[in-house]
């Protein structure tokens, strides 16, 4: 079937059924997204954890210029899923936390102090401690969604996601001293991305709630009313909302009917997997909701009253963490899955996800093998000091930072993969990988576990369009402060960075990471 033109948009469609804006890829067929598409759509995928990425005993890839002069360390060879991408890797050794160390006022300087300081680059408002530090002004993630947005996109300014984060040492800033929090809730995601808001059978009587359609956007049927369908629904909402699904993929040209198919697919597993973990007690982290600024919120395990078609919520709402870190691995791959398929669907084109916080000393990597070959278990408090949390917890083996700690970072090394390949497995309308268009950074708030705020590696992949040249290895020059690397994402996501595309956070540090470029 050739490409043919919707007289009616996916966005209107989705609308029309009640469904999630991130159900439904970006479609060639329909003009709005087919205009989003032309270059390709360029993205950006932040991901964070604490503790560094290296230990005493291991060592970064070695530095070359082609995919071919460089090899991966050890460890991120038996990540098993780096290797065979490292034509599209960008890894850098390393850059410097400058401000943090030269930032006036009184208070801790370590790597553990470096979240607010991450993706801002500004000295702080406020330095005193890790759970009291108050970032000195807006985050990468914050500047370039909110430009996106002064640009005319019509998504969510960014998606934040995290797991088991205890702390309050954060990353994300719209503003100085105005954090935004990450979504620690999996079955909350879900509902905001795909479910909406579900339209009650004809026969009951409700009061329908107000609808606006954006500027320039064809007025969509009258919805029917509302009501709360999750009895219903709560099975599936594919099954729900299907013959609509159905019969619009069928009035789509044959590559969009393929990339449907293959975004409902991802969808349908995600869904499966969030089933999965309800029934063992890990979908809903427990905790108290705390409702974020926003035009409408949903509540966990429920399919109500979200801001349902064309425009997706500006925050959502966040639970409070649950006590143990088991699931962990599980929760962070089923957020990274429902993040890229927020990117297929243009739902967001910023991601932040985090994986603990800036000391995650109760996290324990139940998931993989210890030193000994058996599982780490939580083993109370840290006999040599209880600061670091539990004896077993990834802090404590960080300050240990021999063998256990290689074997942490190699989990995380594969997360980053993980993610790498996700966006490099989705195709967009246009036939190229998401990954080629987009730019995924990987980034930690030490180098090696023991507090140091200098030297730090980063993982890249994806050019950006072309911005970035990949396939290289880069031993960035001693001293280079982190802020020419967040000129640099500015620059590349189309949105210059302050002073003509010069600085970002503080002005002292001027300058674009240049070698990035090529």
């Amino acid at each position: 079937m050739m490409k043919r033109d919707l007289r009616f948009s996916r966005r209107n469609m989705l609308q029309a059924i009640g469904a999630g804006a991130a159900l439904l890829p970006l479609l060639e067929s329909d003009k709005a997204d087919a205009a989003c598409l032309v270059g390709g759509i360029k993205r950006m995928y932040i991901f964070c954890w604490p503790n560094g990425m290296l230990s005493s005993i291991n060592s970064w890839a070695t530095a070359g210029s082609t995919p071919t002069s460089w090899q991966l360390a050890p460890f991120q060879t038996n990540a098993g899923n780096l290797t065979a991408l490292m034509p599209d890797l960008l890894l850098l050794e390393g850059v410097d936390y400058t401000a943090i160390k030269q930032m006036p006022g009184s208070g801790e300087r370590t790597g553990h102090a470096c979240y607010p300081v991450m993706l801002t680059g500004a000295y702080y408002q406020t330095l005193a401690s890790t759970s009291a530090d108050i970032a000195g002004g807006p985050s990468v993630d914050q500047y370039v969604g909110s430009a996106l947005k002064a640009n005319g996109y019509g998504g969510l300014v960014s998606l934040n996601l995290g797991s088991f984060v205890q702390s309050t040492g954060h990353l994300s800033w719209k503003a100085a001293g105005e954090v935004v929090l990450p979504n620690l809730d999996p079955t909350s995601v879900f509902n905001q991305l795909f479910s909406g808001q579900m339209t009650a059978p004809a026969t009951v009587a409700t009061a329908a709630p107000a609808m606006t359609t954006p500027v320039g956007m064809m007025a969509p049927p009258a919805p029917a009313a509302t009501v709360n369908n999750a009895p219903l629904i709560r099975k599936s909402i594919l099954d729900y909302v299907s013959k609509d699904l159905t019969r619009f993929s069928n009035i789509v040209g044959t590559a969009d009917k393929a990339n449907i198919e293959e975004h409902l697919t991802s969808v349908r597993s995600i869904e499966t997997q969030i089933t999965s973990m309800a029934n063992v007690g890990m979908a809903s982290t427990p905790g108290a909701m705390v409702t974020q600024a926003g035009p409408t919120t949903s509540t966990p395990g429920t399919f109500g009253l979200g801001n349902a078609a064309c425009l997706p919520p500006a925050q959502s709402s966040i639970v409070a963490p649950g006590k143990t870190s088991a699931g962990t691995d599980v929760q962070a791959k089923l957020m990274a899955q429902m993040a890229v398929a927020a990117f297929a669907a243009d739902y967001t084109r910023v991601v932040v996800q985090q994986i603990g916080d800036q000391g995650a000393g109760a996290l324990v990597l139940t998931w993989i093998n210890n030193t000994m070959g058996v599982p780490y278990a939580a083993g109370g408090p840290n006999p040599g000091d209880a600061n670091t949390g539990d004896v077993n917890g990834f802090h404590a083996i960080a300050h240990r930072n021999v063998a256990d700690k290689v074997l942490c970072d190699t989990w995380f090394a594969s997360m980053n993969g993980y993610i790498i390949g996700l966006m490099k497995g989705i195709t967009d309308a246009t036939g190229a990988s998401m990954l080629d268009s987009s730019v995924f950074v990987g980034m930690n708030n030490m180098r090696a576990g023991l507090h140091d705020t200098t030297n730090i590696p980063v993982y890249m992949a994806g050019s950006c369009g072309g911005y970035f040249k990949t396939g290289r290895s880069l031993a960035i020059p001693a001293g280079t402060p982190h802020n020419g690397l967040l000129v640099a994402l500015c620059n590349a996501m189309g949105t210059p960075a302050p002073g003509g595309g010069t600085y970002f956070g503080q002005s002292t540090y001027v300058g674009e990471l240049t070698v990035l470029k090529g």
